[in-house]
């Protein structure tokens, strides 16, 4: 046990919760901020840049959660979640920037979208976890 009374395990899961709960409020603030001038307020720009600006703040809290959930973790899974977030950064880097060549010269004719490079980033850190996870497990039983 340490300072606060929890258990590593206890600690761990009221992080994750945490996060979970900043993160549901971060989508939920997002879908206001996107649909609420077309379909809330009709184009009102005050209230669309306060709710911008709530998503921000909401967004940072996200993040502090996230913080605060990887130094809760323990040494090596830290260490996978960071390969995992690295990874994930550089393949967006150099497959969005090769995308865009490609629409730029001609060769796609697809529209780009900024939800498509979310989605991508999204399962590539979703797949290299799970890589990660069971390299560690095989090693383990090895």
């Amino acid at each position: 046990m340490n300072q606060t009374g929890l258990t590593f395990k206890q600690r761990n899961k009221q992080n994750t919760l945490n996060l979970a709960k900043w993160t549901v409020a971060w989508l939920l603030t997002l879908a206001i901020a996107s649909f609420g001038p077309h379909f809330l307020w009709q184009d009102q720009t005050v209230i669309t840049v306060a709710a911008i600006v709530i998503n921000i703040l909401v967004g940072v809290m996200m993040i502090l959660a996230n913080k605060r959930q990887l130094q809760g973790m323990d040494e090596l899974q830290q260490r996978i979640q960071l390969n995992a977030m690295g990874i994930t950064l550089g393949a967006s880097l150099v497959f969005g920037l090769a995308y865009s060549l490609l629409q730029s010269s001609g060769l796609v004719h697809f529209n780009e979208d900024i939800s498509h490079l979310v989605l991508f980033m999204g399962m590539t850190y979703l797949v290299c976890i799970l890589v990660m996870n069971k390299q560690l497990n095989d090693e383990d039983e090895a």
